[in-house]
C-alpha cells in the first residue's frame, strides 16, 4: 500500500523502522499494514465537539457504571496488582459489557457479520463472551508507534477484506487510531459497523465517527463510560490530575489470567 495514509516502511526514518521491527519482534507478529495519522489529522479528528446521537453511553442511563469504574482506575493505579486486583479490574470490564445499550452477542450473531476482536484486550472480552465464530471471527494485532509528526499503527494480516457488515470488540478507546486503522484497511464505502467497548475519551469517540463520516460507513458506537482527555503519549487520564489512568494499559492488566467463559454480573 502507498500512499500519504499507508507508507511504504522502507520510506520511514530508520529510527522509525527499528520501532516498527521492535513491536513485531515483542508481539510474534509481521505488520502488513502501516497507516499514518499526521497530527494535524489527529487535531481535526479530535477537535472538541458534542457526541453525535450515533454514540451510545450506558453511564448516561445505568448508574452503577461509576462503580465499574472506580474499581477499574482504581486497580490501574496500583503500584503493584496482585491477582485478585487483576481479577476485580477484568469483571469490571465484563460488567460494563453487560451494562452497554445493546447487547454485543445480539450483533455479533447476524448473518454476514465479521467479528473483528483486537488483541488483547478485545480478543479476550470476545471469548468471555462467547462472541467467538471460527469462520468470521478475527483478532488482528494492531500497535500504535509515536512517529515524527503523529502516530503510525502497524496492523497484521488477520482482518478482513471489504466487509459490508462488522462488529469490532475492544476494551478502550484512546486516541482511537487502531480502530480507525482497521475502519480503513477493512470496510467498503456503505458498509454498517457497530463498536462495542467499555469506555472512551470523547476525543476517541468523536475520532472514530468522523473516521466513519469520510469513510462513507454507517457507525453505531455502544460505550460503558466516556471520560477523562489525552496526555502527552496518548493515554486516557484524569483531567484534573494528569498522572492519574483511567484504565492503564488495559491488555498488561488482564492478560496474565485464562479468559474463562463467564456471565454478566451488572
Amino acid at each position: 500500500m502507498s500512499g500519504p495514509h499507508f507508507p511504504d516502511r522502507n520510506t520511514l526514518a530508520p529510527d522509525d523502522q527499528r520501532l516498527v521491527h521492535d513491536l513485531e519482534r515483542a508481539y510474534g507478529t509481521h505488520f502488513s499494514h502501516l497507516v499514518r495519522f499526521t497530527t494535524s489529522e489527529l487535531s481535526e479528528l479530535h477537535a472538541p465537539g458534542p457526541l453525535p446521537p450515533n454514540v451510545r453511553v450506558a453511564s448516561d442511563t445505568e448508574p452503577a457504571v461509576a462503580e465499574r469504574m472506580e474499581t477499574i482506575t482504581t486497580v490501574a493505579n496500583l503500584p503493584h496488582q496482585r491477582p485478585a486486583d487483576r481479577e476485580h479490574y477484568f469483571q469490571a470490564l465484563i460488567d460494563l459489557y453487560g451494562m452497554l445499550p445493546l447487547r454485543v452477542a445480539d450483533h455479533t450473531n447476524r448473518p454476514g457479520t465479521e467479528i473483528v476482536a483486537p488483541e488483547r484486550e478485545g480478543r479476550i472480552l470476545a471469548e468471555t463472551l462467547g462472541c467467538r465464530s471460527s469462520d468470521r471471527y478475527w483478532t488482528p494485532q494492531a500497535k500504535r508507534v509515536h512517529v515524527d509528526q503523529g502516530l503510525l499503527v502497524g496492523v497484521d494480516d488477520r482482518l478482513p477484506h471489504q466487509a459490508r457488515r462488522m462488529v469490532l470488540i475492544d476494551g478502550v478507546v484512546a486516541t482511537g487510531v487502531t480502530l480507525m486503522a482497521m475502519l480503513r484497511l477493512t470496510v467498503r464505502a456503505g458498509a454498517v459497523v457497530d463498536v462495542f467497548t467499555c469506555h472512551s475519551t470523547r476525543q476517541g469517540a468523536l475520532a472514530l465517527t468522523r473516521c466513519a463520516e469520510r469513510l462513507g460507513i454507517t457507525l453505531n458506537l455502544h460505550i460503558g463510560h466516556v471520560s477523562g482527555t489525552l496526555n502527552e503519549k496518548y493515554y486516557a487520564v484524569d483531567p484534573d490530575a494528569g498522572d492519574r489512568l483511567i484504565l492503564g494499559d488495559v491488555g498488561d492488566t488482564i492478560s496474565p489470567r485464562a479468559a474463562e467463559p463467564r456471565t454478566t454480573s451488572p
